[in-house]
């Protein structure tokens, strides 16, 4: 299946502190997994805002870390701070809801596999959604931090 281009912005992003839980998932099964974890965490902030997921740390049979949280801290949950630096960026905003999943699964392969590829960046492990579903034009943006150079020269 060809992917379809989206947009993609380049952007540099504050450190940013969020509170929430840890999960070892599996790339496989993080997309099953999360909303779990989202509701615990609701239940136990109380908050009602954006929503992270954050999935870092893969290994060699596709197991991450994954991150669920937000703003605001709870009974139990920990704390996260979001490195700063420059990231890629896209945003989803399918017109029907049916459609979100096939939304964000081709906007993340094209910006993970496609775009940086096409562009000559080096991507890190580190991929977060900021997921907004309360207002009137709900999103989902992906973002993967760009490797610096000195890190992509090591990596190598």
């Amino acid at each position: 299946m060809a992917l379809k281009p989206v947009a993609i912005e380049c952007k540099e992003r504050e450190e940013l502190k969020l509170h929430g839980l840890w999960v070892r998932s599996n790339v496989y099964s993080w997309e099953s997994e999360w909303e779990n974890l989202m509701m615990l965490y609701t239940r136990k902030s109380g908050d009602q805002g954006k929503r992270y997921v954050i999935l870092e740390n893969t290994d060699a049979k596709g197991n991450c870390d994954m991150f669920v949280g937000g703003h605001t801290p709870g009974d139990g949950t920990g704390e996260f701070t979001v490195p700063a630096g420059q990231y890629a960026s896209a945003v989803v905003t399918p017109k029907l809801g049916f459609l979100w999943g096939r939304a964000i699964d081709n906007a993340n392969l094209y910006l993970r596999d496609e775009w940086s590829k096409a562009n000559g960046i080096k991507l890190d492990d580190f991929r977060m959604e900021i997921r907004d579903m309360l207002g009137k034009q709900p999103n989902i943006e992906i973002l993967y931090r760009i490797l610096p150079e000195e890190e992509t020269e090591t990596a190598e």
